[in-house]
């Protein structure tokens, strides 16, 4: 399948607050909230300084692995999905993290009224697409995505229902 693809810049859809603009061209207002920009430059700072950040590899790991050996016996009868090939892949994943070379590309998503499904697909796999990118530019390190689920203090009373003014 042929197609074209062409880049509109943020700025010029009208959808996004100047805040989230200055953001993605690095500049302005926006400099003053983020420690790296979103450039290869700004990747290369950002892995230099976790490198020297201690992290208990081996705790994350095997509480990454319980989790998710016990939704892999919940889900095994679903034929919904190649359940072997998923779950052997997340935890190719999920090992990866045991080595000090391996880094996470983290995206969240708290559930809300005005955001439906499509936006958090869309952010799941912008964090894919960006941990794939990052391992071509710095092949010595593995980059892993990783996706969470900010629902925990999401209550009914706090989601399901609003007031538009």
């Amino acid at each position: 399948m042929k197609f074209n693809a062409t880049q509109i810049p943020y700025r010029s859809t009208g959808l996004f607050s100047n805040l989230v603009n200055d953001y993605m061209e690095a500049k302005g207002t926006a400099q003053s909230f983020v420690e790296y920009n979103a450039t290869i430059d700004g990747y290369k700072k950002a892995i230099k300084q976790r490198t020297s950040f201690p992290t208990n590899r081996k705790v994350l790991v095997k509480v990454l692995q319980n989790q998710y050996t016990q939704l892999e016996k919940e889900v095994s009868g679903s034929n919904t999905l190649n359940n072997k090939e998923s779950f052997k892949l997340v935890n190719d994943n999920v090992s990866l993290l045991l080595k000090e070379n391996t880094f996470t590309v983290t995206t969240a998503h708290q559930p809300n009224i005005f955001t439906g499904p499509l936006y958090f697909i869309y952010k799941i796999i912008h964090a894919i697409q960006l941990a794939a990118e990052l391992k071509k530019q710095f092949p010595a390190n593995n980059f892993v995505p990783v996706y969470y689920m900010g629902s925990e203090d999401a209550d009914l009373q706090e989601a399901g229902s609003y007031t538009l003014a």
